[in-house]
C-alpha cells in the first residue's frame, strides 16, 4: 500500500500545472513566429511609413515584412528614373509593373538597381509577382504626373 503525504501532492500538482503553462506559452511564441514570418500582421506593424527618395531622379524602394515601404510612387512624366529596390525580407520579391513591362527580380536580404524612363501621365499598379505576395498585400501605385 502506497501512501502519499500531503506536501508530495502539492509538488506533483504545481509541477504539472508549470510544465503545462510552460508548453502554452511554448505554443504561443511558436504560433506567433509562425504569424509573422507569414506577413499576417503586417497591417497592424507597417503602415505605409515613408521609404521612397527622390534625390536626382533616384527612387529608393523597400520591401520589409512582406510589404511595400509605401503603398504610392509619384513621379514626374519623361524623367529618367534609377530605381535601387531594397529588399530587407530573408525571401526573394518582385517588382512588377506590366504596362511598362518591367519586371525585376528582388533576391532576400539584398538590393538591385534598375533605370527606366517614365512613361505618359497615368496611375499604374506596382505589385509583387511571388506566387500568394500580391494576395497578401504586396500592391502598390506608381502615380505619373505631367
Amino acid at each position: 500500500m502506497r501512501v502519499t503525504t500531503p506536501v508530495q501532492g502539492k509538488e506533483s500538482n504545481w509541477l504539472s500545472t508549470g510544465g503545462m503553462g510552460l508548453g502554452i506559452l511554448v505554443c504561443l511564441l511558436l504560433f506567433g513566429a509562425v504569424i509573422s514570418r507569414m506577413g499576417l500582421l503586417n497591417g497592424l506593424v507597417n503602415r505605409g511609413e515613408t521609404a521612397v527618395s527622390t534625390q536626382h531622379n533616384t527612387l529608393t524602394y523597400t520591401t520589409k515584412a512582406m510589404r511595400f515601404g509605401q503603398t504610392e510612387l509619384r513621379v514626374q512624366a519623361g524623367q529618367e528614373i534609377t530605381l535601387q529596390l531594397e529588399n530587407y525580407d530573408t525571401y526573394a520579391h518582385s517588382f512588377d509593373i506590366d504596362e511598362l513591362n518591367l519586371h525585376i527580380q528582388m533576391p532576400a536580404n539584398n538590393q538591385v538597381t534598375t533605370q527606366f524612363t517614365t512613361p505618359e501621365p497615368g496611375t499604374y499598379t506596382i505589385y509583387c509577382s511571388v506566387p500568394g505576395h500580391r494576395e497578401a498585400g504586396m500592391i502598390a501605385t506608381l502615380v505619373v504626373e505631367p
